[in-house]
């Protein structure tokens, strides 16, 4: 069978590695949320080959994927059912370093938003960190047209869905215990956000 693909993942991993260099430790554990397809955290792990990467998704339509994608590499670990719209009872020890979110808030309601937050105030050591990747609205800022087509075609699949203003992501970032950290732009008009936990 064919491995899935998403063609954006070829084109945004390099820019995200890029970021992810710059603060991610030599060794640890990183759990990545909406796994998907695996493209990203293998790639990642791959180049970090003394982390530990933890692959998880709301569903496990594509856990054969990552294991097959993973199958030679020894930090790679199995993937789990993590659903961020219904954090109530975490089975996760709080042991990581940081926890990777690509391109899921604006694909997924608000709860998820708030659910990965949560979840990482309890799984991420102190001083760990959350990065996101995405687009984003901002305040004061002009959105690009690509993303104004974007955010409406988002809606018109369903209306929970949408690009989220960065400062409302802050602000529930700041309820569960995380500062913003570093705020970059990305190609595509995209941002990388990295978010450290302070409590």
């Amino acid at each position: 069978m064919l491995l899935p693909v998403y063609p954006s993942t070829s084109r945004n991993r390099n820019p995200i590695l890029c970021i992810l260099k710059k603060h991610l430790p030599y060794k640890g554990k990183v759990l990545e949320t909406a796994s998907a397809t695996g493209e990203h955290i293998i790639f990642f792990a791959e180049k970090f080959p003394y982390l530990q990467w933890h692959p998880s998704d709301k569903s496990d339509k594509y856990f054969w994927a990552v294991k097959k994608r993973g199958d030679s590499l020894h930090n790679v670990q199995e993937p789990i059912c993590v659903d961020l719209t219904s954090i109530s009872r975490v089975e996760l020890k709080p042991e990581f370093n940081a926890v990777l979110n690509i391109n899921m808030i604006h694909i997924s309601p608000w709860e998820a938003c708030r659910g990965l937050f949560k979840l990482s105030s309890t799984v991420v050591i102190k001083n760990g960190l959350i990065f996101l990747y995405g687009p984003f609205k901002e305040k004061n800022k002009k959105l690009a047209s690509t993303n104004i087509d974007f955010d409406t075609q988002l809606q018109s699949q369903n209306p929970n869905w949408g690009i989220r203003l960065l400062d409302d992501v802050v602000t529930v970032a700041e309820e569960f215990g995380f500062i913003l950290l570093e705020k970059y732009q990305m190609p595509s008009n995209n941002l990388s956000i990295v978010f450290q936990k302070s409590t």
